[in-house]
């Protein structure tokens, strides 16, 4: 579906275009929040996204499925607003101690908290993977990086959050 809403889009199909990005704007957000570990900044990343879609999506040839072709404009979009962030304040909102939107579920938030304290690179594999759903050789697309890269990584993150959940929950079981 928005494969071919995308070649619609690329020909000029403002509908199809606008069909195409509700498909695909979850995807995006989940993937800017994963990268920049700040709503307020994912959100602006997402939004960037899909402006920078408007006269990218002209040249989408269909090569790869247009969810990667999004989630490589939203890896670029984040860079720029992490970019524009530095600038304006002068450090690093993604090392700088930001906490998370924590959701109401007690091991989600362990988890959460679990998946920003992995490696950027780790992270972002664990998430276009495992909770986005992308196949590997895409996610080595929007990565720009090998297949083999994006396994070892996925393989890595699932080895520290296993651990790290491990952790907790004997913690959590001596605080009962």
């Amino acid at each position: 579906m928005t494969d071919a809403a995308a070649a619609l889009a690329a020909r000029g199909d403002g509908e199809a275009f606008e069909t195409l990005c509700r498909a695909l704007s979850d995807d995006v957000w989940r993937y800017c929040h994963a990268l920049l570990a700040d709503t307020h900044l994912a959100q602006e990343a997402a939004q960037e996204t899909f402006v920078r879609a408007v006269t990218a999506i002209r040249r989408f040839r269909g090569d790869a499925p247009a969810r990667v072709y999004f989630l490589v404009l939203a890896r670029r979009a984040c860079a720029a607003v992490l970019r524009r962030e530095q600038r304006h304040t002068g450090h690093d909102p993604i090392h700088a101690g930001v906490e998370p939107a924590a959701p109401g579920h007690h091991g989600r938030v362990e988890l959460d908290l679990l998946l920003d304290d992995l490696p950027d690179d780790l992270r972002q594999a664990f998430v276009l993977t495992q909770v986005i759903g992308l196949p590997y050789d895409h996610a080595a697309t929007v990565a720009d990086c090998p297949i083999g890269t994006i396994r070892s990584r996925v393989y890595r993150a699932r080895e520290r959050l296993i651990a790290g959940l491990a952790i907790a929950d004997e913690e959590h079981r001596d605080d009962r």
